[in-house]
């Protein structure tokens, strides 16, 4: 094996894995409506694709630069919901659905330290008290562990929030992150 062939497919696979990151952020941005940071990623997404994919069209018949492009671009894509999950801070609505717990979720959610709004509704098997909890998606899994450690079979929905205006928010301490 040449040396000079290992150095090419190990530069095409680095191309895609950073173009790939790079693909995920912008979408991120798109969908944030940060349009300048969308267009600037774009740009440097295209060149990075152009050199990678120079590299492989020279050479078809070069099967370890062919498969770098491919894993290259599929572990770019994984490496990328990596990053945005680091980078980009969401947040969730959380709605906990208890015929019968709903203000002892409440209570608990309150009491570790988040805001927690209680509404009445009605169900297929009659009255429901709903919990919703508005909170950063890495704490979702915590307050679905808490609701659930009072009522095991308590119904949850989450969405993502595009934006929040107001309202009652634990402030992140740094043991906390």
């Amino acid at each position: 094996m040449d040396v000079d062939v290992l150095l090419a497919a190990t530069g095409i696979f680095t191309l895609r894995v950073v173009g790939n990151m790079i693909t995920t952020v912008r979408l991120v941005n798109i969908v944030r409506n940060q349009k300048l940071a969308a267009l600037l990623l774009g740009a440097l997404e295209s060149l990075v694709f152009a050199l990678a994919l120079g590299s492989v069209v020279s050479n078809l018949d070069n099967l370890w630069n062919l498969s770098a492009y491919c894993f290259g671009y599929a572990i770019g894509g994984y490496l990328g919901m990596l990053l945005e999950q680091r980078l980009v801070h969401r947040f969730v609505s959380v709605l906990i659905i208890s015929p019968l717990y709903g203000p002892q979720i409440a209570a608990a959610i309150r009491d570790a330290g988040y805001g927690a709004t209680e509404t009445m509704g009605r169900g297929a098997r009659g009255e429901v008290e709903t919990v919703t909890v508005v909170v950063g998606h890495r704490e979702v899994n915590k307050v679905i562990g808490i609701a659930h450690e009072v009522d095991e079979h308590a119904f949850v929905m989450l969405d993502e929030l595009r934006s929040i205006s107001r309202g009652y928010f634990r402030m992140a301490r740094p043991e906390q992150r």
